[in-house]
């Protein structure tokens, strides 16, 4: 894989991804506030962005780590830096949101109140309820991932091997229903499925290492036909099985495309190279943009002068710009001056690095 074609591919590939997981939040949304189905997937569920992000996830870690495995001075470092792109903004969007449901309890379940309920969301930690920040589900998944990947630092290959050898098979035939685990909230966890999507992304990167790949767009048209296709089927068979499952293999296909270009990126990707850049302002804050934007425009009564559906793209277009906006004054320089500050204390020196 060579990092200056891949790298611009998949921040684009990212940024498809956070839109469709935002318009099926948007269509969600319209069907509450206009009673319309907005691109016919609002009872579709999750768009597969996330099956996305969890196998990119654990693609771009392996990619940009596995040269340290097995060198602990490392560790350090790995955990600060991803501490960095995960809990500041975090911590910022969900106080930010805390206050309104002790405002309007209404808005809740009547969890979000609860001290202990708010600490365990600010610090990503599994429980009954979800975090108070509903999107942040996905963030509890990566951070756990983050923990274990960083083992890779401080044990041995032969051990690191055996641990994730063993977890993965344990996931895998829980998964299929032939071993049965005690029904426990951090058993559930520990091995939930989708653990097995990180490992994916980790499988791909390997591959690509060891394996030349042909035919790199056959391998990316076919990933990003998965997605159109399971949702024209979903849409004709709502309880389709096996979703979350080909949503995995359609991102791994994509990776796999992308991972093996070997062409320059063309000038009209640099738009959605920027939303992949502000995916993750665009995946804490779009609920957040897109219920105020909705608001606004019942209370204006658009759906007077404009049809529900064209209201609607409005609203998603405007909530769009305000995340990307929050990106570009909050996030980025916040991440930045965090890097300036902390970075060069922890950062391991070039010869122990090696």
């Amino acid at each position: 894989m060579e990092k200056r074609f891949t790298i611009p591919y998949i921040q684009a590939a990212r940024g498809i991804a956070v839109v469709l997981v935002m318009l099926f939040h948007a269509s969600q949304m319209a069907n509450k506030y206009f009673q319309i189905n907005f691109l016919g997937v609002s009872d579709m569920g999750r768009s597969g962005g996330y099956a996305y992000f969890f196998v990119l996830t654990g693609f771009l870690m392996y990619t940009l780590y596995q040269r340290h495995f097995g060198h602990a001075e490392m560790w350090l470092s790995f955990i600060v830096k991803r501490f960095l792109r995960i809990y500041p903004l975090y911590w910022l969007v969900t106080l930010a949101v805390i206050p309104v449901y002790f405002l309007m309890p209404s808005f809740g379940l009547g969890f979000e109140t609860k001290p202990a309920e708010i600490v365990r969301s600010l610090l990503l930690v599994p429980g009954a309820n979800p975090p108070i920040l509903g999107v942040a589900w996905s963030l509890i998944y990566i951070v756990f991932f983050y923990i274990a990947f960083s083992l890779l630092f401080v044990l041995r290959k032969p051990a690191a091997f055996l641990l994730f050898t063993v977890w993965v098979a344990i996931i895998g035939l829980n998964s299929l229903g032939w071993i049965h685990l005690k029904d426990n909230l951090w058993i559930r966890f520990l091995f939930d499925g989708f653990h097995l999507e990180f490992m994916l992304g980790i499988a791909v990167a390997f591959f690509l290492q060891h394996v030349a790949i042909r035919k790199s767009r056959m391998w990316l048209a076919a990933g990003i036909a998965v997605f159109p296709i399971v949702w024209g089927f979903r849409h004709v068979y709502p309880d389709l099985s096996y979703v979350n499952t080909l949503y995995t293999l359609g991102s791994a296909l994509v990776l796999v495309g992308i991972g093996s270009l070997k062409v320059k990126a063309p000038e009209w990707l640099k738009p959605l190279q920027f939303l992949g850049d502000a995916s993750y302002s665009i995946l804490l804050t779009s609920l957040v943009c897109l219920s105020i934007t909705l608001k606004v425009a019942k209370a204006a009564h658009m759906t007077e002068w404009i049809s529900p559906a064209a209201v609607t793209s409005l609203c998603f277009l405007a909530a769009l710009v305000m995340c990307c906006v929050f990106y570009a004054f909050i996030e980025k320089p916040l991440v930045q001056r965090l890097k300036q500050l902390l970075l060069p204390k922890i950062q391991p020196t070039a010869a122990a690095s090696k």
